[in-house]
Protein backbone atom coordinates (compact mmCIF):
# COMPACT_ATOMS: atom_id res chain seq x y z
CA UNK A 1 0.00 0.00 0.00
CA UNK A 2 1.22 3.71 -1.21
CA UNK A 3 1.77 6.49 1.41
CA UNK A 4 -1.14 8.38 -0.05
CA UNK A 5 -3.02 5.06 0.43
CA UNK A 6 -2.14 4.87 4.30
CA UNK A 7 -3.10 8.59 4.54
CA UNK A 8 -6.48 8.33 2.39
CA UNK A 9 -7.56 5.51 4.43
CA UNK A 10 -6.59 7.26 7.91
CA UNK A 11 -8.61 10.29 6.43
CA UNK A 12 -11.66 8.20 6.15
CA UNK A 13 -11.77 6.56 8.99
CA UNK A 14 -11.32 9.06 11.04
CA UNK A 15 -13.86 11.77 9.40
CA UNK A 16 -16.57 8.71 9.66
CA UNK A 17 -15.63 8.72 13.72
CA UNK A 18 -15.39 12.57 14.05
CA UNK A 19 -19.06 15.11 14.58
CA UNK A 20 -19.15 18.41 12.94
CA UNK A 21 -18.53 19.89 16.70
CA UNK A 22 -15.03 18.11 17.12
CA UNK A 23 -12.03 20.22 17.94
CA UNK A 24 -8.38 19.16 16.73
CA UNK A 25 -7.99 17.65 20.26
CA UNK A 26 -10.88 15.44 19.18
CA UNK A 27 -9.43 14.62 15.63
CA UNK A 28 -6.13 14.07 17.53
CA UNK A 29 -7.58 11.13 19.69
CA UNK A 30 -9.47 9.44 16.76
CA UNK A 31 -6.43 9.78 15.08
CA UNK A 32 -4.56 7.65 17.42
CA UNK A 33 -7.52 5.29 18.15
CA UNK A 34 -7.75 4.61 14.15
CA UNK A 35 -3.00 4.65 13.41
CA UNK A 36 -2.79 2.11 16.69
CA UNK A 37 -4.79 -1.00 15.17
CA UNK A 38 -2.23 -0.35 11.86
CA UNK A 39 0.58 -0.57 13.93
CA UNK A 40 -0.64 -2.85 16.28
CA UNK A 41 -0.56 -5.42 13.33
CA UNK A 42 2.71 -4.27 12.00
CA UNK A 43 4.60 -4.58 15.54
CA UNK A 44 2.91 -8.39 15.75
CA UNK A 45 4.55 -8.67 12.22
CA UNK A 46 7.82 -7.39 13.05
CA UNK A 47 7.91 -9.12 16.15
CA UNK A 48 7.00 -12.61 14.64
CA UNK A 49 9.61 -12.39 11.67
CA UNK A 50 12.24 -11.65 14.18
CA UNK A 51 11.38 -14.40 16.64
CA UNK A 52 11.42 -16.95 13.06
CA UNK A 53 14.81 -15.57 12.32
CA UNK A 54 16.33 -15.93 15.84
CA UNK A 55 18.47 -19.31 15.76
CA UNK A 56 18.54 -21.64 18.99
CA UNK A 57 21.50 -20.14 20.51
CA UNK A 58 21.86 -19.45 23.91
CA UNK A 59 21.95 -15.14 24.87
CA UNK A 60 24.31 -16.53 27.89
CA UNK A 61 27.33 -18.33 26.71
CA UNK A 62 26.55 -18.01 22.98
CA UNK A 63 26.41 -21.77 22.46
CA UNK A 64 23.76 -23.65 20.67
CA UNK A 65 20.54 -25.38 22.76
CA UNK A 66 18.89 -28.34 22.28
CA UNK A 67 15.48 -27.79 21.08
CA UNK A 68 12.39 -28.18 23.35
CA UNK A 69 9.36 -27.14 21.54
CA UNK A 70 8.76 -24.94 18.32
CA UNK A 71 6.11 -22.35 18.26
CA UNK A 72 5.70 -21.61 21.97
CA UNK A 73 2.91 -18.89 21.91
CA UNK A 74 3.79 -15.23 23.69
CA UNK A 75 0.91 -12.36 24.46
CA UNK A 76 2.75 -9.22 25.34
CA UNK A 77 1.11 -5.97 26.04
CA UNK A 78 2.24 -3.47 23.68
CA UNK A 79 2.00 0.71 23.18
CA UNK A 80 -0.64 -0.04 20.56
CA UNK A 81 -2.03 -2.76 22.03
CA UNK A 82 -1.83 -6.75 22.56
CA UNK A 83 0.41 -8.70 19.98
CA UNK A 84 0.62 -12.28 19.73
CA UNK A 85 3.74 -13.99 18.32
CA UNK A 86 5.49 -18.24 18.51
CA UNK A 87 8.89 -19.08 19.00
CA UNK A 88 11.12 -21.99 19.80
CA UNK A 89 12.18 -22.89 23.02
CA UNK A 90 15.37 -24.40 23.97
CA UNK A 91 17.70 -26.06 27.11
CA UNK A 92 21.60 -24.67 27.01
CA UNK A 93 23.63 -27.62 28.31
CA UNK A 94 26.35 -25.46 29.40
CA UNK A 95 24.21 -23.07 31.30
CA UNK A 96 21.80 -25.80 32.03
CA UNK A 97 18.99 -23.50 31.75
CA UNK A 98 15.71 -23.76 29.68
CA UNK A 99 15.06 -20.34 27.67
CA UNK A 100 13.48 -18.75 25.08
CA UNK A 101 16.80 -16.62 22.67
CA UNK A 102 13.92 -14.71 20.60
CA UNK A 103 12.71 -13.11 24.25
CA UNK A 104 15.97 -12.34 24.61
CA UNK A 105 16.98 -10.90 21.63
CA UNK A 106 13.64 -8.51 21.74
CA UNK A 107 14.72 -7.41 24.99
CA UNK A 108 11.48 -9.31 26.73
CA UNK A 109 11.62 -10.29 30.35
CA UNK A 110 10.94 -13.56 31.45
CA UNK A 111 7.23 -14.00 33.01
CA UNK A 112 6.97 -9.97 31.98
CA UNK A 113 3.82 -9.26 29.61
CA UNK A 114 4.48 -5.59 29.05
CA UNK A 115 6.70 -4.84 25.72
CA UNK A 116 9.94 -2.66 26.67
CA UNK A 117 7.80 0.34 25.61
CA UNK A 118 5.40 -0.35 28.00
CA UNK A 119 8.41 -1.20 30.72
CA UNK A 120 9.55 1.91 30.67
CA UNK A 121 6.51 3.55 30.23
CA UNK A 122 5.33 2.40 33.62
CA UNK A 123 8.92 3.41 35.03
CA UNK A 124 8.82 6.62 33.68
CA UNK A 125 5.12 7.50 34.63
CA UNK A 126 5.39 6.12 38.60
CA UNK A 127 8.56 8.32 38.91
CA UNK A 128 6.71 11.36 38.72
CA UNK A 129 3.45 10.05 40.33
CA UNK A 130 1.86 6.79 42.32
CA UNK A 131 0.37 4.18 39.98
CA UNK A 132 -3.05 4.53 41.31
CA UNK A 133 -3.48 8.55 40.18
CA UNK A 134 -1.40 7.63 36.84
CA UNK A 135 -3.49 5.51 35.70
CA UNK A 136 -6.42 7.86 34.33
CA UNK A 137 -3.80 10.34 33.50
CA UNK A 138 -1.92 7.99 31.04
CA UNK A 139 -4.58 6.81 29.11
CA UNK A 140 -6.02 10.66 28.51
CA UNK A 141 -2.56 11.59 27.19
CA UNK A 142 -1.53 8.40 25.26
CA UNK A 143 -4.41 6.48 24.80
CA UNK A 144 -2.71 3.81 26.58
CA UNK A 145 -4.97 1.52 28.89
CA UNK A 146 -2.58 0.04 31.50
CA UNK A 147 -4.18 -0.39 35.28
CA UNK A 148 -3.06 0.74 38.57
CA UNK A 149 -1.15 -2.35 39.35
CA UNK A 150 0.45 -3.15 35.90
CA UNK A 151 1.98 0.36 36.09
CA UNK A 152 3.14 -0.50 40.01
CA UNK A 153 4.31 -4.12 38.82
CA UNK A 154 6.02 -3.14 36.12
CA UNK A 155 8.21 0.01 37.76
CA UNK A 156 9.09 -2.44 40.51
CA UNK A 157 10.23 -5.03 38.06
CA UNK A 158 12.28 -2.29 36.48
CA UNK A 159 13.56 -0.29 39.65
CA UNK A 160 14.75 -4.22 40.77
CA UNK A 161 16.72 -4.43 37.54
CA UNK A 162 17.94 -1.08 38.39
CA UNK A 163 19.57 -2.74 42.00
CA UNK A 164 21.18 -5.15 40.36
CA UNK A 165 23.14 -2.51 38.10
CA UNK A 166 23.71 -0.32 40.87
CA UNK A 167 24.99 -3.29 43.27
CA UNK A 168 27.66 -4.30 40.01
CA UNK A 169 28.58 -1.04 40.40
CA UNK A 170 28.86 -1.19 44.37
CA UNK A 171 30.87 -4.36 44.33
CA UNK A 172 32.97 -3.44 41.44
CA UNK A 173 34.47 -0.62 44.57
CA UNK A 174 35.92 -3.59 46.13
CA UNK A 175 38.48 -4.65 43.57
CA UNK A 176 41.54 -2.49 41.99
CA UNK A 177 40.19 -4.13 38.31
CA UNK A 178 36.83 -2.91 39.42
CA UNK A 179 37.41 0.46 40.43
CA UNK A 180 39.59 0.87 36.72
CA UNK A 181 36.48 -0.13 35.20
CA UNK A 182 34.61 2.27 36.66
CA UNK A 183 36.84 4.80 36.70
CA UNK A 184 37.26 4.28 32.80
CA UNK A 185 33.62 5.50 32.58
CA UNK A 186 34.21 8.92 33.53
CA UNK A 187 34.00 11.52 30.92
CA UNK A 188 36.55 14.81 31.93
CA UNK A 189 37.93 17.43 30.69
CA UNK A 190 41.59 18.02 29.23
CA UNK A 191 42.26 20.60 31.84
CA UNK A 192 42.23 20.39 35.37
CA UNK A 193 39.48 19.96 37.68
CA UNK A 194 37.86 20.22 41.04
CA UNK A 195 35.49 16.86 41.67
CA UNK A 196 32.66 18.73 44.42
CA UNK A 197 31.06 16.00 46.63
CA UNK A 198 27.86 16.59 48.79
CA UNK A 199 26.58 14.81 51.20
CA UNK A 200 23.02 14.78 53.36
CA UNK A 201 20.55 12.75 54.55
CA UNK A 202 16.28 12.99 54.92
CA UNK A 203 13.66 10.52 56.14
CA UNK A 204 11.08 8.24 54.98
CA UNK A 205 8.23 6.55 55.87
CA UNK A 206 8.33 2.63 55.51
CA UNK A 207 4.66 0.61 56.61
CA UNK A 208 6.70 -1.65 59.38
CA UNK A 209 4.73 -2.76 62.30
CA UNK A 210 2.05 -2.06 60.58
CA UNK A 211 -1.37 -2.33 62.81
CA UNK A 212 0.49 -2.10 65.99
CA UNK A 213 0.96 1.01 66.63
CA UNK A 214 -1.18 0.79 69.56
CA UNK A 215 0.60 -2.64 71.27
CA UNK A 216 4.00 -0.69 70.89
CA UNK A 217 2.90 2.77 72.20
CA UNK A 218 1.68 1.00 75.21
CA UNK A 219 4.75 -1.22 75.89
CA UNK A 220 7.21 2.16 75.43
CA UNK A 221 8.05 1.31 71.96
CA UNK A 222 8.27 3.76 69.38
CA UNK A 223 6.71 2.31 65.56
CA UNK A 224 9.90 3.26 64.13
CA UNK A 225 8.38 4.09 60.46
CA UNK A 226 10.71 6.87 60.08
CA UNK A 227 13.85 6.00 58.48
CA UNK A 228 17.29 7.73 56.81
CA UNK A 229 18.04 7.57 52.96
CA UNK A 230 21.81 9.01 52.65
CA UNK A 231 22.13 10.87 49.66
CA UNK A 232 24.98 12.38 48.07
CA UNK A 233 25.23 14.95 44.81
CA UNK A 234 29.11 14.61 42.86
CA UNK A 235 29.77 17.13 40.34
CA UNK A 236 32.68 19.27 38.84
CA UNK A 237 33.24 22.78 39.76
CA UNK A 238 33.33 23.99 36.44
CA UNK A 239 30.04 22.26 35.76
CA UNK A 240 28.62 25.18 37.80
CA UNK A 241 27.17 28.17 36.22
CA UNK A 242 24.21 30.64 35.84
CA UNK A 243 21.00 30.44 33.51
CA UNK A 244 20.08 33.78 31.86
CA UNK A 245 18.67 35.06 34.60
CA UNK A 246 21.59 34.24 37.09
CA UNK A 247 20.09 31.28 38.46
CA UNK A 248 22.78 28.95 39.38
CA UNK A 249 22.56 25.14 38.58
CA UNK A 250 24.38 22.60 37.78
CA UNK A 251 24.58 21.69 34.18
CA UNK A 252 25.41 18.22 35.44
CA UNK A 253 26.24 15.81 38.17
CA UNK A 254 26.04 12.43 39.76
CA UNK A 255 23.12 10.94 42.05
CA UNK A 256 23.30 8.94 44.77
CA UNK A 257 20.53 7.47 47.43
CA UNK A 258 19.87 4.57 49.61
CA UNK A 259 17.98 2.73 52.58
CA UNK A 260 20.66 -0.23 52.33
CA UNK A 261 22.98 1.86 54.92
CA UNK A 262 25.82 3.97 55.93
CA UNK A 263 27.92 1.07 54.15
CA UNK A 264 26.25 0.52 51.05
CA UNK A 265 25.61 4.09 50.53
CA UNK A 266 29.98 4.53 51.23
CA UNK A 267 30.64 1.86 48.47
CA UNK A 268 27.70 3.46 46.14
CA UNK A 269 29.42 7.44 46.83
CA UNK A 270 32.37 6.35 46.22
CA UNK A 271 31.32 4.53 42.75
CA UNK A 272 29.50 7.17 41.58
CA UNK A 273 32.64 9.74 42.55
CA UNK A 274 34.75 7.19 40.43
CA UNK A 275 32.17 7.37 37.18
CA UNK A 276 32.62 11.34 37.90
CA UNK A 277 36.30 11.28 37.59
CA UNK A 278 37.83 11.17 41.10
CA UNK A 279 41.02 9.51 40.18
CA UNK A 280 41.66 12.04 37.35
CA UNK A 281 40.72 15.56 39.33
CA UNK A 282 43.27 17.55 41.12
CA UNK A 283 41.65 18.06 43.92
CA UNK A 284 38.38 16.81 45.82
CA UNK A 285 36.23 18.48 48.20
CA UNK A 286 33.37 17.17 50.20
CA UNK A 287 31.19 19.67 51.80
CA UNK A 288 28.60 19.19 54.27
CA UNK A 289 26.91 19.46 57.34
CA UNK A 290 28.39 18.72 60.86
CA UNK A 291 27.05 15.54 60.88
CA UNK A 292 29.57 12.78 62.60
CA UNK A 293 28.49 9.72 60.29
CA UNK A 294 29.27 12.24 57.10
CA UNK A 295 32.92 13.01 58.17
CA UNK A 296 33.75 9.29 59.47
CA UNK A 297 32.87 8.29 55.45
CA UNK A 298 35.25 11.73 54.09
CA UNK A 299 37.83 10.03 56.47
CA UNK A 300 37.43 6.64 55.47
CA UNK A 301 36.68 6.49 51.79
CA UNK A 302 38.23 10.03 50.49
CA UNK A 303 41.08 10.08 52.58
CA UNK A 304 42.64 12.50 50.33
CA UNK A 305 40.01 15.06 50.09
CA UNK A 306 39.61 18.49 51.46
CA UNK A 307 36.83 19.05 53.94
CA UNK A 308 34.36 21.25 54.39
CA UNK A 309 31.75 22.12 56.87
CA UNK A 310 28.87 23.88 55.50
CA UNK A 311 28.68 27.24 56.12
CA UNK A 312 25.55 28.29 57.04
CA UNK A 313 25.01 25.61 59.48
CA UNK A 314 27.84 26.82 60.90
CA UNK A 315 26.18 30.50 60.89
CA UNK A 316 23.06 28.58 62.71
CA UNK A 317 24.94 27.54 65.73
CA UNK A 318 26.47 30.78 65.77
CA UNK A 319 22.93 32.42 66.04
CA UNK A 320 21.78 29.47 68.16
CA UNK A 321 24.64 30.92 70.50
CA UNK A 322 23.63 34.53 70.46
CA UNK A 323 19.70 33.33 71.26
CA UNK A 324 20.77 31.37 74.16
CA UNK A 325 23.07 33.87 75.85
CA UNK A 326 21.90 37.69 74.81
CA UNK A 327 17.71 36.42 73.64
CA UNK A 328 16.62 35.08 70.37
CA UNK A 329 15.46 37.92 67.86
CA UNK A 330 16.81 40.59 70.29
CA UNK A 331 19.06 43.81 69.46
CA UNK A 332 21.72 42.71 71.75
CA UNK A 333 21.66 38.69 69.82
CA UNK A 334 22.81 40.37 66.54
CA UNK A 335 25.01 42.77 67.68
CA UNK A 336 26.98 39.85 69.66
CA UNK A 337 27.05 37.72 66.62
CA UNK A 338 27.94 40.19 64.17
CA UNK A 339 31.21 40.31 63.81
CA UNK A 340 32.17 36.49 64.17
CA UNK A 341 30.05 36.22 61.13
CA UNK A 342 31.67 38.61 59.22
CA UNK A 343 35.03 37.05 60.37
CA UNK A 344 34.29 33.06 59.14
CA UNK A 345 34.45 34.82 55.57
CA UNK A 346 36.94 37.48 55.38
CA UNK A 347 39.30 36.10 57.81
CA UNK A 348 41.94 33.43 56.94
CA UNK A 349 41.46 31.69 60.43
CA UNK A 350 38.49 33.12 61.31
CA UNK A 351 36.80 30.14 63.12
CA UNK A 352 40.21 29.86 65.13
CA UNK A 353 39.29 33.67 66.06
CA UNK A 354 36.17 32.69 67.17
CA UNK A 355 36.98 30.42 69.46
CA UNK A 356 39.59 32.28 71.11
CA UNK A 357 36.91 35.41 71.84
CA UNK A 358 34.64 32.66 73.02
CA UNK A 359 37.30 30.67 75.17
CA UNK A 360 37.95 34.01 76.68
CA UNK A 361 34.39 34.74 77.84
CA UNK A 362 33.40 34.88 81.70
CA UNK A 363 31.36 31.99 82.14
CA UNK A 364 30.21 32.88 85.82
CA UNK A 365 28.29 35.73 83.97
CA UNK A 366 25.68 32.94 82.51
CA UNK A 367 23.73 30.64 84.44
CA UNK A 368 24.76 26.84 84.48
CA UNK A 369 22.67 25.78 81.59
CA UNK A 370 23.87 28.50 79.27
CA UNK A 371 27.86 27.68 80.09
CA UNK A 372 26.80 24.08 79.00
CA UNK A 373 25.15 25.56 75.47
CA UNK A 374 28.55 27.68 75.19
CA UNK A 375 30.95 24.81 75.77
CA UNK A 376 28.94 22.79 73.86
CA UNK A 377 29.55 25.10 70.38
CA UNK A 378 32.52 25.67 71.33
CA UNK A 379 33.41 22.36 71.03
CA UNK A 380 31.47 22.31 67.72
CA UNK A 381 33.35 24.83 66.21
CA UNK A 382 36.74 23.58 67.62
CA UNK A 383 35.91 19.77 65.35
CA UNK A 384 34.95 21.70 62.48
CA UNK A 385 38.00 24.01 62.46
CA UNK A 386 39.65 22.72 59.81
CA UNK A 387 36.88 22.60 57.88
CA UNK A 388 35.88 26.19 57.54
CA UNK A 389 38.25 27.63 55.14
CA UNK A 390 35.52 30.16 53.71
CA UNK A 391 37.56 33.19 52.66
CA UNK A 392 40.29 30.80 50.65
CA UNK A 393 37.30 28.54 49.02
CA UNK A 394 35.31 31.60 47.95
CA UNK A 395 38.20 32.94 46.44
CA UNK A 396 38.86 29.64 44.68
CA UNK A 397 35.64 30.50 43.24
CA UNK A 398 34.74 26.72 45.22
CA UNK A 399 31.33 26.12 47.32
CA UNK A 400 31.05 27.38 50.81
CA UNK A 401 27.11 25.79 51.65
CA UNK A 402 25.75 22.73 50.70
CA UNK A 403 22.95 24.02 48.64
CA UNK A 404 23.31 21.08 45.62
CA UNK A 405 22.62 18.23 48.13
CA UNK A 406 20.04 20.51 49.62
CA UNK A 407 18.16 20.47 46.75
CA UNK A 408 18.78 16.95 46.46
CA UNK A 409 17.21 15.54 48.84
CA UNK A 410 13.83 18.05 48.28
CA UNK A 411 13.86 16.49 44.41
CA UNK A 412 13.99 12.58 45.87
CA UNK A 413 11.28 13.83 48.91
CA UNK A 414 8.48 15.12 46.46
CA UNK A 415 8.37 12.09 45.53
CA UNK A 416 8.99 9.59 48.29
CA UNK A 417 7.19 11.81 50.87
CA UNK A 418 3.94 12.32 49.31
CA UNK A 419 0.81 12.84 51.65
CA UNK A 420 -0.09 9.58 53.52
CA UNK A 421 2.65 7.41 51.85
CA UNK A 422 3.88 4.94 53.23
CA UNK A 423 6.77 2.56 51.68
CA UNK A 424 8.40 -0.80 52.48
CA UNK A 425 11.84 -1.51 52.86
CA UNK A 426 11.84 -3.74 49.21
CA UNK A 427 9.95 -0.92 47.59
CA UNK A 428 11.48 2.22 48.09
CA UNK A 429 15.18 0.70 48.05
CA UNK A 430 14.49 -0.59 44.34
CA UNK A 431 12.33 2.63 43.39
CA UNK A 432 15.57 4.54 44.83
CA UNK A 433 17.91 2.72 42.44
CA UNK A 434 15.60 3.44 39.49
CA UNK A 435 15.01 7.11 39.91
CA UNK A 436 18.56 7.55 40.27
CA UNK A 437 19.31 5.56 37.38
CA UNK A 438 17.31 7.78 35.31
CA UNK A 439 18.47 11.17 37.85
CA UNK A 440 22.15 10.17 36.04
CA UNK A 441 21.45 9.61 32.78
CA UNK A 442 21.83 6.20 32.60
CA UNK A 443 18.24 5.00 31.47
CA UNK A 444 19.47 3.41 28.70
CA UNK A 445 21.22 0.88 31.08
CA UNK A 446 17.64 -0.62 31.52
CA UNK A 447 16.20 0.23 27.74
CA UNK A 448 18.99 -0.12 25.04
CA UNK A 449 16.15 1.26 22.70
CA UNK A 450 16.76 4.77 24.65
CA UNK A 451 20.02 4.91 22.63
CA UNK A 452 17.87 5.52 19.15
Amino acid sequence: MKENDVVNWMYEKTQALLNETGTMGDMEKVLNKVSKEICRKALEHLTQEKAIKQKLICHKCKCSMNVKEHNRQREVITSFGKINFVRSYGFCVNCDEHSFPADAALGLQEHAPASPRIQEISALTTLRIPAGQAETDLYRLTGIKLCASTLHREARRQGERALVLRDNDELATQTPEGVAKLSANATVPEKEFTLIIEIDAWNIRERDNWGQTKILQKSGEGTKRWHWVYTGTVFRLDQRCKTISGRPVISERGYVATRKGLEGFQRQLYAEALQRGMLKARNVLILADGAVWIWNIATDRFKEAKQRVDLYHVKEHLWDLAAELHGKGTEEAREWVRPFLQWLKSRKDGALDIIESLQEIDPNVYTANQQKILAREINYLDTHKNRMDYKNGKAMGEPIGSGAIESTCAQYQRRFKLTGQFWSLAGDEAFLALATIHRNKRWNQLFSHDLN
